[in-house]
Order: structure tokens, then sequence, then C-alpha cells
């Protein structure tokens, strides 16, 4: 892991405290979320590329590469300047998955909770454990595990969760927790096709809490297979932790291309096997992520759609209870394309709220992030059917089908 620098020498996270966002809907579910960082516009990101070195004549082409990404601000709290450590990053990084769990749980109305999955596209799995305790929840009392599926894990430890009847009265919360800014370095600003991943990629947190005998799975699939390494990244995690008790793998789970051999499911968590880069913490093949991520995510779909035998069900959502990872305004305009292509879409596109909303792709978090936002523009509605869909690098693709009630 490279060790990156901390834009901010002094922070008062009580002061940010202030600017959480928590919604609630209908007493099914709370989410929480803040970024806990400076946001940095458009114009601001490319000023910054231009003082770490991308060549004037190149301005008009990374200002492209960076419109074409459909996000209109990102939060990166390690910047170049002055070195943090991993340990410190890890602590204040547990202590705001603490916050905003405290804020979750205070607006939903719970003292206490009886489960807690944390998910991260790179973190190690004792964050967990140390999230709770900054809570000051006891963490051998509560039931704990770590997806690491990248941007699918919150969603995909969601599906496992309400998949599970001994979870039906349980008291849920899922924390996603996403310093990426730590993966980010000088080489990313220097090129427009390097530029894509400060542009795409964000710090950004969130929790949601959910009370699952509230939400009902009809169809449900989460799908592993190697994705070719089109994003690569340095994870903090050893995939296979040969020590930990192995599970029962979920039925509602399918491999594809050996996707078994980049898996692993266990008591202390489940996780993937990403593919690291040569020379730096992460690294994309852009086009190669649109066309994988955008084929696959939107085949999924239609197999889900299929087994529902109802090709009408997107029609009927109208835009509403329609909630996907929105990796970048290209992947979801390649996915709405295809199903458009499949008749079951009457647009071409697919609503893209991360612009409006100054958010960005935050991998576990963007979900909950931008499921929240359509909570607060009247998107989602209690007692009604849902979609969920969310592709992860490494990769694992997550769909379900279900109801609110």
């Amino acid at each position: 892991m490279v060790r990156m620098p901390s834009l901010n020498r002094i922070e008062d996270l009580d002061r940010q405290r202030a600017e959480i966002l928590v919604n609630t809907l209908d007493g099914v579910l709370t989410i929480a979320s803040h970024p806990f960082a400076s946001p940095l516009d458009n114009e601001q990101l490319l000023k910054f590329a231009l003082r770490l070195g991308l060549p004037e004549e190149d301005i008009e082409a990374a200002r492209l590469a960076i419109a074409a990404t459909g996000f209109t601000c990102r939060h990166h709290f390690y910047q170049l300047g002055t070195e943090t450590d991993l340990p410190d990053a890890l602590e204040r990084t547990a202590k705001i998955g603490a916050i905003l769990l405290r804020a979750a749980m205070a607006k939903h109305g719970w003292d206490d909770i009886d489960v807690f999955y944390d998910t991260s596209a790179f973190l190690p799995p004792e964050i967990n454990r140390m999230v709770l305790m900054r809570a000051g929840l006891d963490p051998d009392r509560i039931l704990t595990r770590s997806y690491r599926y990248a941007c699918a894990g919150a969603v995909g430890a969601l599906v496992d969760i309400l998949s599970a009847d001994n979870l039906r009265d349980a008291r849920v919360a899922i924390g996603a927790l996403e310093p990426l800014s730590l993966l980010i370095d000088q080489s990313q600003f220097v090129t427009p096709g390097n530029l894509a991943i400060p542009s795409i990629f964000t710090d950004d947190n969130a929790v949601i809490l959910i009370e699952p005998k509230r939400i009902l799975l009809h169809h449900k699939k989460i799908r592993v297979q190697p994705d070719g390494g089109v994003i690569k990244l340095r994870t903090l995690y050893d995939h296979t932790l040969s020590s930990q008790e192995q599970l029962p793998i979920p039925t509602h789970y399918d491999f594809r291309n050996g996707g078994e051999t980049i898996f692993s499911y266990g008591a202390l968590g489940a996780f993937l096997d990403i593919q690291p880069p040569d020379h730096s913490s992460l690294s994309m093949d852009g086009i190669g992520t649109g066309l994988f991520f955008g084929d696959q995510t939107s085949e999924l779909i239609l197999e889900i759609l299929s087994e529902l035998g109802d090709p009408d069900y997107l029609r009927r959502l109208n835009g509403r209870n329609l909630i996907m990872h929105p990796a970048s305004e290209p992947v979801v305009n390649r996915i709405a394309k295809k199903l458009n292509r499949a008749g079951v879409l009457d647009s071409r596109s697919l609503p893209f709220i991360m612009g409006e909303i100054g958010r960005s792709n935050s991998s576990s978090a963007t979900t909950l992030i931008s499921w929240q936002n359509q909570i607060r523009m009247g998107l989602v509605q209690p007692n009604a059917p849902f979609f969920l869909v969310a592709p992860g690098v490494g990769s694992a693709i997550v769909a379900a089908a279900g109801e609110f009630c």
C-alpha cells in the first residue's frame, strides 16, 4: 500500500458531524452519510492536475475526460503533501464509521444493534471491530462480518442478510467506509487518460440500518467471475483468509469462468481476490471497464427479469425504487442501452443523479449514497416493489428484485 499524505493536517470530526445527512424510509431503513473531506469540483481538479505536472497542451483533453465521467465533484482527504501512515488512516476511518453508525441509530430509534457488516474496496477486516468499539458497542456480542466485493460490497452484504432466515428479526447495520484517496498517486493526474481515476473515485462513507422483516426478496443473484483486471487494486486483506471458518455458500451465488478461484466465504466475511497493479495502488482500463460491467450487469438484470417472468417490471417502476450503483455515467448509459435493445426499458438512459448531488464513485458506499438521495428526492416509495443492482471489480455483480413491506 502506498502511503499517502493528508490534505488536512488537523481535522475536527465533531464539526463535520453536524453536516451528516440522515434519511429514513418509513421505518424500513435509515441511511447516514458524509464524505468527511473537502469537495473538489471539475475545474479545481483540473487546476490541481496542472500543478502536479499535467502538460498545458492536454488541458482541453483533460477537461473533456473529467466531464465524460458524469461526476461534477469528488472528495479527496488524502492528497500530496504531509505523509499520513496507515494506522492513523484506519483510526480516522473507524471514528467516522462510529459517528455515522450512532447518527443512524439515533434517527432510527435504536440504542443497540445485533448485526454489523462492514464493506470496503481494500480495508483490512479489523476495521469492523474498531468501528463498534469507537461507537461504544460490544463487538463480542454483535454478529460481525466483512465484505470485500469493492463496489458491490454493501449490496452483496444486504442480499445475503435478507436471505438469512435467522436474521429476519435482527437489528442490522451495514457500514461502507471508503477512504479511496489513499489509493491515488501523482501519476494519475498527469495524463488525460489516467485523470479518470481521481475524477471518478472519491472518499465517502455511509451506514445503512435495516429491519429485514420489512424487506422481501423475490429473486436475487450474486455472480462471481474474473473481470480480467479491468480495474486493478492493491488491497489490505488476504482474500483467502485460510484461518477463517468456512461457511456454506448461499444458493443465490453462481460462478463463471473460474469465479470460485477468486472467492472466499467464511465466518470473517466474504472476500474477492482483486488483481493488484504493478506500480501503483490503483489502475483502470476505462474502455475495458465500461464494456465488461456494462455488458455483464445488463445480462444479469435480464436474467432476474426472466426469472420474474415479467419483462415490464422496470417499466412499471417508472424510475422509482430502482437502486443502482452509479459507477459512472458512461457505464450506467451502456447498461440502459443494452436493456433498451432487449425491450425491457423504454429509454436508452437511466437516471444519473451523482452530478446533481455532488458525490462521486466511492466503491461500496456509492449505492447507499445514491439510494439515500433518491429517498430525499422522492424517488423511493415504501410498500412497493424495487430493483437493486451493483457490480464490483474483481468481480461480483449483484441483482435482486423485491418489495418493501
